[in-house]
């Protein structure tokens, strides 16, 4: 998936990669919620949970994380680098890791996304997830205020056409 048009990879992560997933975790969101290298390296331990980055040059530039339990797989977060937003990177993964888990049987995505986080929200419903619901004061920010975590989900691509 590289070439000199295309110096973009994408990768599987590991636990050895949970240093640099919290680096790029911080960096993409800053006021607070994000991941320390041990939750990384403690989530991808597990057997269920899987990750994919598109990395250059060795540099991660963003990565998904989810996990995966009967038919279905959970986003547990999307990070990428300020300065590789809006580049495609995330929906590139997520059609990575669709493709990879539809022939597991997997066949729905699930994700909770802040209120307050407007883009993200607005991306995923371009990419076919609808809001199924409402946590009420779910994540709480650096300065102590709640924010609720919308509940979203879709089917995977093949099965949204059948």
């Amino acid at each position: 998936m590289s070439d000199l048009q295309n110096p973009h990879v994408i990768i599987e992560l590991t636990a050895a990669d949970s240093a640099k997933m919290a680096g790029l975790h911080a960096a993409a969101f800053p006021d607070g919620g994000a991941w320390g290298a041990h939750q990384f390296e403690d989530s991808l331990a597990q057997v269920n949970i899987g990750a994919y980055a598109v990395t250059t040059q060795g540099q991660i530039l963003s990565f998904l994380l989810y996990r995966c339990a009967d038919d279905q797989a959970e986003i547990l977060t999307i990070a990428t680098h300020p300065s590789a937003r809006r580049q495609g990177f995330a929906a590139l993964l997520l059609a990575k890791a669709e493709l990879d888990l539809e022939r597991s049987g997997i066949r729905n995505w699930l994700l909770e996304v802040a209120a307050d986080n407007p883009g993200a929200s607005e991306f995923y419903r371009k990419l076919g997830f609808k809001t199924d619901g409402l946590r009420p004061k779910y994540y709480k920010r650096l300065e102590g205020n709640r924010v609720d975590a919308i509940l979203m989900s879709k089917p995977m691509a093949r099965q949204a056409t059948t």
